[in-house]
């Protein structure tokens, strides 16, 4: 029997239903803490088998006590395989909200794959990426917003990253959302039975009352979606690309950032070809810093034309321009034309005036430059480096968050922009009332519980839980 192909037969929703049934209810496993050697790693467990399939490689039955861990041995065959830590989590009380066995193991390659075999011969699968997640997701254990958290607290890097997805794990958005959504639900509900009131027995609600459920939704749904613009920053971390002239100095304000030689540093201009990047953390943020070839108006050979490309890439790709200028030296007119390649970008620009421990002279900026943000530094001294490193993310520090949440997931974002629009139409929709009012806070309402992962088609589930790392 070709059971794929005879699947293919049944319709797409049916077809849907029963693959979801049939991967709920078998047992699934998979190493949780990565595949490189350690001293210790855990093996999951998830799913109806899991005890019995535990018990086989325990080689007998035992009364497995709910939370608590029992030293015991492994076996391959008839010979030990390691001796392991084990916890059982009884259903409903665990991660997925399904039977849930961890074995804390040694860390060696051939005893994880070799363990992981066994628990597959006695039944279990190897679990798909996020598949523990979203099992927990099914189960009602956390609803969209946290188990994307999820994802986003094991990527975090930084302590920043780490307080955003905690907050949002904590249900600190999920809270903010099915509020608004509660107050959309009802409002609509009223709007509907009174649709449906032919005899027009119930009393109008009033436009005024309308206009000021909608627009007190409405208020907070921007106040969240203007947060991501910071948030974003927060998650992925603000990318810096560090632009100017040849010899200006923006490899050695690359290693004065970083604090160590990362880059190459010469006398000689145009030493930089390609582009160098490095991760710096100031405050708990994550700075993405990218030091660039040099811009001049002539390039001596086609491996410095290719990076003056890359340099204009770097600054498409940035979110904040520093243009590194020489303080020992005038503005030249390779400044003046790099300076108008830096205002099309339309990109948060500060300006360096670097090598201040030298003799420095006037900076005699173009007319549209004055009144940007000019700081001094010396690479050599150090003097202006942490002051240029808290300029970077004086804006990312001071961001306001709605009840201490910060959107960070485009995804959250589109839904909110797209709820945004629906009820601004709906405010034009006031006074003419009926369906077309009701169906622009449905839309808005949809939008919401989308977000909650309660409309959310499976196959949109698949892709989200698919980029949650293995074992999780």
């Amino acid at each position: 029997m070709n059971w794929k192909k005879d699947l293919e037969k049944i319709p797409s929703r049916t077809r849907a239903k029963l693959l979801k049934y049939i991967y709920m209810n078998d047992t699934i496993c998979a190493v949780s803490t990565g595949n490189a050697s350690a001293a210790v790693a855990i093996v999951r467990m998830s799913g109806p088998q899991a005890v019995d399939i535990l018990n086989r490689v325990v080689l007998h039955a035992r009364a497995w006590q709910p939370r608590v861990q029992i030293f015991c041995s492994l076996f391959d065959g008839k010979d030990v395989l390691d001796k392991a830590l084990v916890t059982y989590f009884q259903a409903p009380h665990s991660f997925t909200g399904e039977d849930v066995v961890e074995l804390a193991i040694h860390g060696s390659p051939y005893i994880k794959g070799r363990l992981l075999e066994l628990l597959c011969a006695y039944g279990a699968r190897p679990a798909r990426r996020g598949e523990f997640s979203q099992r927990a997701f099914l189960h009602g254990k956390m609803d969209l917003v946290e188990a994307q958290a999820v994802c986003d607290l094991i990527a975090s890097g930084n302590q920043a990253a780490h307080r955003l997805a905690m907050n949002t794990l904590d249900g600190k958005l999920s809270n903010r959302l099915t509020q608004l959504k509660t107050t959309l639900a009802e409002l609509l509900a009223q709007i509907e039975v009174r649709l449906d009131d032919v005899d027009e027995e119930m009393a109008p609600l009033g436009e005024a009352f309308i206009t000021q459920q909608i627009q007190s939704v409405l208020s907070h749904i921007k106040a969240l979606a203007q947060t991501f613009s910071v948030g974003r920053l927060i998650k992925d971390g603000l990318k810096v690309a560090l632009v100017g002239v040849p010899n200006s100095g923006k490899s050695s304000l690359l290693n004065a950032l970083v604090g160590f030689d990362r880059a190459i540093v010469s006398d000689q201009s145009g030493t930089t070809r390609d582009t160098v990047e490095e991760t710096l953390d100031v405050n708990g943020q994550k700075i993405i810093l990218t030091d660039t070839a040099g811009i001049r108006d002539h390039a001596v050979d086609v491996a410095e034309q290719e990076g003056m490309r890359r340099t204009v890439r770097a600054m498409e790709k940035a979110d904040v321009i520093v243009w590194v200028t020489d303080g020992s030296l005038g503005v030249s007119a390779a400044e003046q034309n790099l300076w108008q390649q830096i205002k099309e970008q339309h990109k948060r620009t500060l300006i360096v005036r670097n090598k201040i421990d030298q003799t420095v002279v006037k900076l005699d900026l173009p007319a549209d430059a004055q009144g940007m943000t000019v700081l001094d530094v010396s690479c050599k001294s150090g003097q202006g480096v942490q002051e240029l490193k808290e300029t970077l993310v004086k804006d990312m520090d001071a961001a306001e968050s709605v009840d201490g949440v910060l959107i960070s997931n485009l995804r959250h974002y589109e839904a909110l922009l797209r709820a945004q629009t629906d009820l601004e139409e709906a405010l034009l929709q006031v006074n003419a009332g009926g369906e077309f009012l009701a169906e622009h806070i449905r839309k808005a309402l949809f939008y919401l519980q989308d977000l909650l992962g309660e409309v959310t088609p499976d196959d949109v589930l698949g892709i989200i839980f698919s980029k949650f790392c293995m074992g999780k």
